[in-house]
């Protein structure tokens, strides 16, 4: 290409560069921040500058776009021309702040080097990846392949705001898995290593996992309908028997209608209904209790007939139950009147 034709082209460029930077920033004036973001992109595939990648990254911040965001502001930070003002290099500053607060950062350790990583939907390239990798927040796939190794996918939970490590080695194939073709990929979850060869035995299928926590939980509401049902009818009786001592006493002034007092009358009738609400809540208790025992038997014998010979090698989850009783008084003028009584549990699995 000709000397005077390059200038040409240069000159075109600048030109469009120019209207498509004027146009962006008129439609994010008006807060058409998807317009503003399609002019601001196509400016930059034509000429990357900070300031073009500012207000790309700017028109992403406002639609909640982070990890775009924070890579154009990441970008435009790296290349502020020194020509730049303090208020200039502020404003990147505080919107690559903003995104970052969104996103996480993955610092990669991959070996060997030339393997191919990807990092969800983003193709990294090849092995070393020597800058962080902005993600959005949650569970994270970093896949690595490499000729001759076995590959891996790995994952990772990372949160808000927060900036992890991950390290991935592959391990060589051995001649046998070479020959036989591209071995499956070895899947990490992140929490511990693991290395693969070709030659593991898979793992025996026993079938799904039959948790206990759902029988802990119904044999803890057992206990708890036990124990409530017992205190009420430990209650009642006590009740009943302050009743019949307050009846003896009315009866020996005549008895109601005759000559014991209207107070001591109504005061025997609330004792009585105070006692039947004891006795009803006690058998609700116990019928509660007795339904969460079955329950409970049954999901023990579900759960352990499906572990068979491997649950005396399961873990067994660190369970702590804690029942309680709230009962509701329904007036404060007599501590023996009910209304309601609600069982509750709490514990840690």
């Amino acid at each position: 290409m000709s000397q005077q034709a390059f200038a040409q082209t240069s000159a075109s460029e600048t030109q469009r560069v120019t209207e498509l930077f004027k146009s962006g920033k008129a439609a994010f004036a008006k807060g058409d921040m998807i317009e503003a973001e399609r002019l601001f992109a196509e400016a930059f595939t034509i000429r990357q500058s900070s300031d073009i990648a500012a207000n790309l990254g700017q028109s992403q911040l406002e639609q909640q776009k982070y990890r775009a965001a924070a890579e154009h502001f990441q970008w435009a930070l790296a290349n502020l021309l020194p020509s730049a003002t303090d208020a200039q290099r502020k404003a990147v500053e505080t919107g690559l702040s903003r995104s970052r607060a969104e996103v996480a950062i993955l610092r990669l350790d991959i070996k060997p080097d030339g393997s191919e990583v990807l990092v969800g939907d983003q193709s990294l390239g090849k092995s070393p990846v020597t800058a962080g990798v902005y993600v959005d927040a949650g569970e994270v796939i970093v896949s690595v392949k490499h000729d001759g190794f076995v590959a891996v996918d790995k994952r990772v939970m990372v949160g808000k705001g927060t900036e992890q490590a991950v390290d991935v080695t592959l391990s060589p194939k051995d001649g046998a898995a070479a020959a036989a073709g591209t071995a499956t990929p070895v899947v990490d979850s992140g929490l511990a290593a693991r290395n693969a060869s070709a030659d593991d035995s898979p793992a025996a299928d026993h079938g799904p996992h039959r948790s206990l926590v759902p029988a802990f939980i119904a044999t803890g509401v057992a206990v708890a309908g036990g124990v409530t049902g017992l205190v009420f009818t430990l209650s009642a009786s006590s009740k009943a028997s302050d009743a019949d001592k307050l009846r003896d006493d009315l009866n020996a002034m005549g008895g109601c209608g005759g000559g014991a007092s209207e107070s001591g009358c109504a005061s025997l009738k609330d004792q009585r209904k105070s006692v039947d609400s004891s006795r009803n809540l006690a058998v609700g208790a116990f019928v509660v209790g007795g339904v969460s025992a079955v329950v409970a038997g049954f999901l023990y014998w579900h759960a352990l007939a499906h572990h068979g010979a491997e649950s005396a090698a399961l873990q067994r989850p660190f369970l702590g139950l804690r029942p309680s009783v709230d009962i509701v008084r329904a007036r404060a003028h007599d501590a023996t009147a009910i209304d309601s009584v609600k069982l509750s549990l709490s514990g840690n699995f």
